[in-house]
Order: C-alpha cells, then structure tokens, then sequence
C-alpha cells in the first residue's frame, strides 16, 4: 500500500501535471492516506470563497471513495510514540501520520521535499515528488 501525503492529495485535486504522473505511475497499486491528511485537506476547503465549497466537497468525497482511509488508532498512536523526538517538538502530527502508515503497514509514504521526515529509521520508503 503506498499512501499519499497532503501536497500530493491537493497536487492529484487540481489535476496538475505532477499529479497525473504520479498516478499514471501508481496504476493498480492500492493508494491510501491518513485520516489526519483528510482533515487537512477538508480545513482548507473551507476556506476560499463559498460558492466554490461545493465542488471542493464533492472532490474531498470522490477522493474519499477512491483511496484507503486509515484510521487513527491505538496501534497507530503507539507507533506514533516511536517519532516523537526533537525533530517534530513543533510539528506534533507528522509523527501521528508516521505512527499510522506503520501501523497499517505501508510500504511507501509519497510526499514533497517540504514535509519529508528528519533522517531516521522508518518502516516504509519515502518518495519525494
């Protein structure tokens, strides 16, 4: 399962040329993301102007029913545990996305240069778009 950070999820959104790629390339593999990333991307729906809410909240919702949706859970606040450490002292959620993408068991977490992990051992490859 290969699970997909915010930038990419909004890069796929706007149907940018990165984001056709990365899609293309994905073919048949099982695409997931956090429930924690789909909170990101709902606040900033609700920003901008109203009458274009509508249509940031159908494509929220068909992104939704096209990806795996991992749960925030016990286990994964557990592995979250194992992030926590000065790098993230300001950045308490990037640990919790990395504790539930080792606790469903992602075999690669797909995300910018900008929100890429500290170095250090983690359970999954990063890719950086």
């Amino acid at each position: 399962m290969k699970a997909l950070d915010t930038p990419v999820l909004l890069a796929i959104l706007h149907d940018s040329p990165t984001g056709r790629e990365l899609l293309k390339s994905l073919r048949g593999e099982e695409l997931a993301t956090t429930e924690l990333n789909l909170y990101e991307l709902r606040a900033a729906a609700a920003g901008g102007p109203p009458a274009a809410r509508t249509a940031r909240d159908t494509a929220l919702a068909r992104l939704r029913r096209r990806i795996t949706v991992l749960p925030i859970t016990a286990e994964s606040v557990s592995e979250a545990g194992r992030y926590l450490h000065g790098a993230y002292r300001n950045d308490p959620w990037r640990p919790l996305v990395l504790g539930t993408l080792a606790a469903a068991g992602c075999s690669e977490w797909i995300t910018t240069r900008a929100y890429a992990p500290v170095k250090g051992k983690l359970p999954f490859k990063v890719r950086i778009v």
